[in-house]
């Protein structure tokens, strides 16, 4: 079976960097599938906030990306979590525009696969077939057994979690 390394030298995985500040060091781990990475690259950029927030979908992501790897306590408040589970160890991160769709190997390592605006997904009910998408890449992969962390307690899959 492959390692996450092997993974990541055969292309099957691409290392996402969280673009953290100078000073600080990562310490939770972001992958993305081929797919979720063009998605990023040839969609992300051209999108704007359906919420007429301040920030764009793109920095909205780049800042929760970076709040997770840094790993700084990711403490939420009750009418809006950053991370959700789905169903089948399917996760979510979640910002005011937009959702991406993946697992976590380990604690701390999230790989994503999918992602979408927050209002199409609503609008069309495909969070189960966006679970779907990922559960059938995640079998794909040469990964050994377990190939996810159980448990829908956002604590079973991502350190310094908390919730007021």
């Amino acid at each position: 079976m492959a390692t996450l390394l092997e993974l990541v030298e055969r292309g099957d995985l691409i290392k996402v960097d969280p673009a953290l500040s100078g000073r600080q060091q990562e310490f939770r781990g972001i992958y993305a599938s081929p797919r979720l990475v063009k998605w990023l690259s040839e969609v992300l950029p051209s999108l704007e906030s359906t919420w007429k927030i301040e920030l764009s979908p793109i920095e909205q992501l780049d800042a929760l990306l970076s709040d997770y790897g840094s790993g700084e306590p990711l403490a939420y408040g009750r009418t809006f979590k950053h991370i959700n589970h789905v169903s089948g160890g399917i996760w979510e991160f979640k910002t005011a525009d937009l959702r991406l769709f993946g697992w976590f190997l380990l604690k701390d390592c999230f790989i994503g696969h999918a992602a979408d605006q927050t209002d199409h997904i609503k609008l069309h009910k495909l969070y189960h077939g966006y679970a779907g998408e990922v559960a059938r890449f995640r079998d794909k992969l040469d990964l050994d057994e377990p190939k996810f962390v159980p448990g829908e307690d956002p604590n079973d899959v991502v350190s310094a979690y908390t919730e007021p």
